[in-house]
């Protein structure tokens, strides 16, 4: 189980150097010109009108998973549930 463990580090910190290696390329970063360039004005209404469906169906995701971390997240020991029944401390 360690060495499994060993080998998800591993991969973990060699797909950042790579991630890092690319982003850190001046070749990648060069303005796009020509009939492949895209305005701030484009790129908006791209997002808000060809990809309407897209964004809301990622919304609902990401409140699906943000309903699902705060029911993880929540402590439901014994004391804890007393305390919020009662408000307050037990005499």
């Amino acid at each position: 189980m360690r060495l499994v463990s060993t080998f998800a580090r591993l991969g973990i910190v060699g797909l950042l150097g790579i991630l890092l290696a690319v982003m850190m390329d001046p070749a990648n970063w060069t303005p796009v010109t020509g009939s492949d360039s895209m305005t701030t004005l484009e790129f908006a209404t791209a997002v808000l009108d060809d990809w309407a469906f897209t964004l809301v169906v990622l919304g609902a995701l990401l409140t699906m998973a943000m309903a699902g971390a705060a029911y993880l997240v929540r402590d439901e020991r014994k004391t804890n549930l007393m305390w919020e029944l009662h408000g307050g401390e037990e005499e």
